[in-house]
């Protein structure tokens, strides 16, 4: 048997302190609940993603699907080491973009891809080669926390590719991408409009050339995970 001696003031307190607690709880039921940029019947609280809607952001990345086949002539600047006349050259093509985030989840991409190369060999000059295209997309917000935004964003490419000098043939590349996107903001150093993502999805490209063409489905930036570090683009909203 458990003797309990409760006197009439502790009494008072206790039925003070569980009425305190009740309408402590009252209080939490009322207020809106906190949140990290999901609805959850209240109105958001603001995530660096929301400081950069409305703004254009400035991005500079790697196009994926490269490094690409490409044909240049036997006197073509290949950057591709011990490359020969019989092995395909490949390269590597940059891209320059813009984002503007319309709404709070959409987003509408636009961009430039290129590649430019040449030299010499001795006092041999090599064909110098171009490629260049417009890129377009569009980019929808899936999740959206503190300083972490995640996304889909389809793209397509055209690329026209073409060794200057002698008779190289022209090659054009079309792509077409599904990717997701994370993108972290560097709103923890109070620097909201700078960020670093990556991306991986499915890739279709289309290459053709004069008398030859060739398609493919694969994976982007995905298959290690220095491959995919080495992938990050930077991005700068404005």
């Amino acid at each position: 048997m458990i003797h309990a001696h409760i006197r009439f003031g502790s009494l008072i307190v206790a039925v003070g302190v569980l009425a305190a607690f009740e309408t402590g709880a009252r209080a939490e039921d009322v207020a809106p609940a906190p949140t990290t940029g999901a609805l959850i019947g209240g109105t958001p609280t603001p995530t660096d993603h929301d400081m950069v809607v409305g703004h254009w952001g400035i991005q500079a990345r790697q196009l994926p699907g490269t490094p690409y086949p490409l044909t240049l002539t036997p006197n073509g600047a290949c950057p591709t080491p011990n490359a020969t006349a019989t092995a395909p050259c490949t390269i590597d093509m940059g891209a320059v973009a813009v984002r503007y985030w319309k709404t709070r989840n959409l987003a509408w991409n636009a961009g430039l891809a290129f590649a430019l190369g040449g030299g010499k060999l001795g006092s041999q000059g090599l064909d110098t080669y171009y490629g260049v295209g417009p890129i377009v997309g569009l980019t929808m917000l899936l999740g959206n926390w503190r300083h972490l935004a995640v996304s889909a964003s389809p793209e397509a490419s055209y690329v026209y590719f073409k060794p200057t000098g002698g008779s190289g043939p022209s090659t054009q590349l079309i792509s077409f991408r599904a990717e997701l996107e994370g993108e972290l903001h560097f709103g923890f150093v109070d620097v909201p409009a700078l960020s670093i993502g990556l991306t991986a999805g499915l890739l279709f490209q289309y290459e053709g050339a004069p008398g030859a063409s060739t398609w493919s489905v694969s994976v982007t930036d995905a298959r290690s995970v220095w491959g995919t570090l080495t992938n990050l683009f930077i991005r700068y909203y404005l």
